[in-house]
């Protein structure tokens, strides 16, 4: 009997997935709801959905592109493997990224390549960390609120289980008094049999947009030696961090890098995230690395996953001009702060007018702001809640204020 009917192949269910890829394919959430429609355009889109989810920076845009466009020059190295690129004799991300590292961490210890694995984007590495650091059904820890997308990069494609550590609103969530809550976590999936294998530490903090002080840090690894679980730290926005009159004197960004936590904490457990799209408001070109000093097995086990997905070639060009160029480094990182700050203080008086509660953003491109009075006060109200938010974010957009998502607002993306 034919497979064909009319003329067709029969049923793909006989086609089978992989364990694995029937688990992506059923099981876990869509990383990337899809849209309806494409996005808000002042011009070309002005009633299209504003897409409010995404942490971008477009204050800087016109700058970085005039320098990209005035320094972007391939060479034929550029046009080869990545292999034959990286031994051959063009300048490279490999060397140049941890001498920008160098220049704005300020480790103790100072960065090579030999301690970096350079990567197409913090968010890939990030997967490939959690895949080689833990077996399926292991946690990470993180406490709430934490960067939604931690989640997709922790399930996928390592299937870890991502932990959230309920942090009551009574405690300041970036003080050392977060431990017990940790602690306590950690302790109870241990009674259940399930094991736990890192915890996160991102600073500044997303969303909350402020720099840890240096006790918690010291907290965090010394808790990570006792629970002998790794400790990930994400330093992606350590040179977004800004005075404004809300606050004047921001806590200030310490990379863990810089501190001594030999004596609490064995240093092979501490890995780094970090990189520059954030700080130049270009996410959309994948590069990051991966800092972990004291653990060669880490590097070289990223740094070959790494392989069959490199940093393409014209990104590694574009970002070597850039981070090779000190001078214009220091500068548009400078602009860029001054840029944020007044961008906050115009969202914060806009919540102030508004009587809006919001949290006061000290770094990154986002503030924490509760949106609860426009939602209820919106003419909309008989539209679904759905719909409701959606009009909320296009109205704030309109005003030159941008909406991610109590909710977390991104002030910085002019595009």
């Amino acid at each position: 009997m034919s497979s064909k009917p009319n003329g067709t192949l029969a049923s793909n269910s006989l086609v089978k997935l992989s364990e694995r890829g029937q688990t992506r394919v059923f099981h876990l959430p869509n990383a990337n709801p899809p849209s309806t429609g494409r996005f808000y355009d002042t011009e070309r889109n002005p009633d299209g959905p504003v897409r409010a989810n995404s942490a971008e920076n477009g204050l800087m845009t016109d700058v970085l592109l005039k320098y990209i466009h005035d320094h972007f020059e391939l060479t034929p190295y550029h046009l080869k493997y990545r292999n034959a690129f990286t031994y051959g004799y063009a300048p490279t991300l490999v060397e140049v990224m941890p001498r920008f590292l160098n220049r704005t961490l300020k480790p103790r210890i100072p960065i090579t390549p030999q301690v970096t694995a350079v990567g197409p984007g913090i968010g890939g590495i990030f997967a490939q960390l959690i895949w080689h650091l833990c077996d399926p059904g292991d946690g990470v820890l993180m406490t709430t609120p934490f960067y939604r997308d931690y989640v997709r990069d922790i399930v996928y494609p390592a299937r870890a289980v991502a932990v959230g550590v309920h942090i009551p609103p009574e405690v300041n969530p970036l003080s050392p008094a977060v431990v017990p809550f940790i602690r306590n976590e950690f302790e109870g999936r241990k009674s259940r049999g399930e094991n736990t294998t890192a915890v996160i530490l991102c600073n500044p903090h997303n969303p909350i947009a402020q720099a840890y002080p240096v006790e918690t840090i010291q907290a965090y690894a010394a808790l990570a030696e006792e629970l002998n679980i790794h400790l990930i730290v994400d330093e992606v926005f350590a040179n977004e961090v800004f005075g404004t009159r809300f606050s004047p004197n921001p806590t200030p960004f310490t990379s863990i890098l810089s501190l001594d936590t030999s004596s609490v904490c064995n240093p092979a457990r501490i890995h780094v995230l970090a990189g520059p799209t954030k700080d130049f408001g270009a996410s959309g070109i994948k590069v990051g690395a991966l800092v972990s000093q004291n653990n060669p097995d880490v590097v070289k086990a990223i740094g070959d996953s790494l392989m069959a997905t490199p940093i393409s070639s014209a990104a590694d060009c574009i970002f070597t001009a850039i981070l090779d160029d000190e001078e214009f480094c220091d500068s548009y990182l400078k602009e860029n702060r001054i840029r944020l700050a007044k961008a906050f203080e115009l969202l914060g008086e806009w919540c102030e007018f508004h009587g809006l509660p919001f949290v006061r953003a000290e770094a990154a491109v986002f503030a924490l702001v509760d949106l609860a009075p426009i939602i209820g006060k919106s003419e909309d109200q008989a539209l679904p809640i759905r719909e409701q938010v959606a009009s909320a974010e296009r109205k704030i957009h309109e005003g030159g204020v941008h909406l991610v998502g109590k909710v977390s607002i991104l002030y910085s993306n002019c595009v």
